[in-house]
């Protein structure tokens, strides 16, 4: 009798610790398996956020070489309006040169006349405006900076000519007699200092007897070559 309870006894003893070590198994298994999933849901988030980065990073790279581009051709966009600007400039000074266009601003009239007295024994010739009396007045308002010229109202480009035939002047073809005003547009104080200069080309009209007179005219307007 007594053997048997204590064998019952060992068989109890055994039995729960059979029930506990199996529990215990259990139990730290869902444990272990619970850590994973977390551990693998971490790894996942971790990767997906280093994927997201690269990801980023990549098309910031792509938008700094966007912006760098756009950049270059704003840069050659403006080079390329400053250059298209000059070139307007240009052509509108050439087209006031050659006479295609109005042009309207400030400059100097300058009236050249024959002598009104002619010394005996002289010849008349001498004291007349000729054809190079004319030139060479033009020849000075376009150093000093003209504008644009007309010769008693006719355009003066850089293409026109001057011819004398007799008693006259023609300019492009066209006849003109005495007194030739000659009409500059262009900054008139510049116009006026370089005309009147010493020794310039009215000190030596007038020392051969030509009547010249140079005025500043705040406004002139110009018509274009027909």
């Amino acid at each position: 009798m007594g053997n048997k309870i204590i064998l019952s006894l060992i068989l109890l003893v055994t039995g729960f610790i059979l029930a506990y070590s199996y529990q215990y198994v259990k139990n730290h298994h869902i444990e272990n398996g619970t850590a994973n999933a977390q551990y693998q849901q971490e790894k996942e988030l971790r990767d997906e956020i280093i994927s997201e980065q690269n990801s980023n990073r990549s098309l910031q790279n792509q938008l700094n070489k966007v912006r760098g581009k756009i950049q270059t051709n704003e840069e050659n966009l403006a080079k390329q309006k400053t250059t298209a600007g000059k070139l307007v400039t240009d052509l509108t000074k050439y087209r006031m040169l050659n006479g295609q266009t109005k042009v309207s601003g400030p400059g100097v009239k300058i009236v050249l006349s024959d002598a009104n007295y002619v010394p005996n024994g002289t010849d008349p010739n001498d004291y007349i405006v000729h054809q190079q009396d004319i030139q060479e007045v033009i020849y000075e308002l376009n150093a000093i900076g003209a504008e644009a010229i007309a010769i008693n109202g006719q355009r003066f480009s850089s293409h026109s000519y001057i011819e004398c035939v007799g008693p006259v002047v023609k300019v492009d073809g066209e006849r003109h007699s005495a007194p030739f005003v000659i009409s500059a547009i262009g900054d008139s104080d510049l116009l006026m200092s370089g005309l009147n200069m010493t020794g310039g080309v009215v000190e030596t009209l007038i020392e051969r007897g030509i009547d010249v007179s140079v005025e500043k005219v705040n406004s002139l307007t110009l018509d274009p070559l027909l």
